[in-house]
């Protein structure tokens, strides 16, 4: 028993002089616009908790909208729970987590072949329109 106690007495005054007290230690500030800049968009991606930022608008896939600091539910099933909102990193970068969009493939066909297409289309036989009785 006297042995651990001394042990423990021994390992703490010993731990307490290799820890640096905070006011001696001169730590350097560090500047926000450089932990902003250093930010990775996979950080902030998982800083946003499923969420995306779509048309100025935060939404989740599970029918919430985060408006004014709030979640609100717009198409989620009732007894669902919220989502955790998006966070800090992830509401100072909503420009990473804008979906990229591809330019929409521009069309091949030429000018003679969609015209072939449309007449195709129009000598088709289609059924004759169907007209009630009224009895």
């Amino acid at each position: 028993m006297k042995r651990n106690l001394l042990f423990l007495v021994a390992f703490t005054s010993f731990a307490i002089v290799l820890h640096p007290s905070p006011t001696s230690a001169k730590s350097p500030k560090r500047n926000s616009s450089k932990s902003e800049k250093t930010a990775t968009s996979a950080e902030i991606v998982q800083d946003a908790h499923g969420w995306s930022f779509v048309k100025g608008e935060w939404v989740h896939p599970n029918g919430y909208k985060f408006v004014k600091n709030q979640v609100l539910r717009t198409t989620a099933r009732i007894g669902q729970p919220a989502p955790e909102p998006p966070g800090k990193l992830a509401l100072e970068n909503p420009q990473k987590l804008t979906p990229t969009t591809k330019p929409a493939p521009t069309s091949t066909k030429t000018a003679a072949e969609t015209k072939a297409e449309i007449k195709q289309k129009n000598l088709e036989t289609r059924p004759a329109p169907q007209t009630g009785s009224h009895m």
